[in-house]
């Protein structure tokens, strides 16, 4: 039986994420997969960085990724005050070897023949979401794979395609993926959850029986919101962390 631990938007925090790779490997996972946004708004991004990479954790490029090997691109200059006083901070926590392995992230990775993952949508736009009913549609008018695996919106998501009607969108809970139906699962977020839910978030897929389960696990929320204040990041990316919101 092949078991995959799908994971996405870790922000560089660290608590979070040592909690949920440990969760993950008492769920006996034989692969992990990092969907993106390794960095930005939390205050251990190196840490996270080198946490995947030592443990050669699969990862595809995020939007906060690719913000913070960019310097002086339109991209960048059009983000809000707060987000871009994390990205010039996080720039500067960065070694260059860091910043060349997240730069070198692919946008999207291949499991099997099956299995797409990417951090946003295939819809158009270099970062679209998949959120509700409109917007996984318009993913699912781009979408080839028959299951892709993706992050971004940091709610744990699945929208499966359906013929003439707008497509089935419903939190994760335990689901034997549809065959023959395209379907998008959201993984949610590991270090910034925003569903009210504030555990830790990802997902476990069973390839052969197609089973889709979310787990939640808690973490030190404390020490990963003091740690923010503590490099004087915004004060509001370090509240939320408590509400998950």
């Amino acid at each position: 039986m092949t078991k995959i631990g799908f994971f996405s938007d870790v922000h560089g925090n660290l608590e979070a994420l040592t909690a949920i790779l440990k969760r993950l490997d008492q769920e006996s996972c034989d692969l992990l997969v990092c969907l993106g946004d390794i960095v930005g708004y939390g205050a251990n991004p190196s840490e996270c960085v080198h946490i995947l990479q030592d443990r050669d954790i699969p990862c595809v490029l995020g939007n906060h990724d690719e913000y913070a090997t960019s310097f002086m691109t339109p991209a960048i200059s059009r983000l809000r005050p707060e987000i871009l006083k994390s990205i010039e901070w996080t720039q500067t926590q960065l070694s260059l070897d860091d910043m060349k392995w997240l730069a070198e992230l692919p946008m999207r990775l291949q499991l099997g023949e099956e299995i797409v993952c990417l951090h946003s949508s295939f819809a158009r736009g270099r970062w679209a979401y998949c959120m509700d009913e409109e917007t996984f549609a318009a993913n699912f008018e781009r979408q080839e794979p028959m299951l892709a695996f993706c992050g971004h919106s940091h709610s744990p998501l699945i929208g499966i395609q359906m013929s003439g009607q707008t497509p089935f969108v419903d939190f994760i809970r335990p689901y034997t993926i549809p065959e023959g139906r395209r379907t998008m699962v959201n993984v949610g977020s590991v270090g910034q959850p925003r569903d009210r839910d504030s555990r830790a978030c990802a997902c476990v897929y069973e390839v052969e029986k197609r089973h889709l389960e979310l787990i939640r696990e808690p973490y030190d929320i404390e020490t990963a919101q003091n740690k923010i204040y503590m490099a004087r990041l915004p004060d509001k990316f370090g509240l939320r962390l408590a509400i998950g919101k």
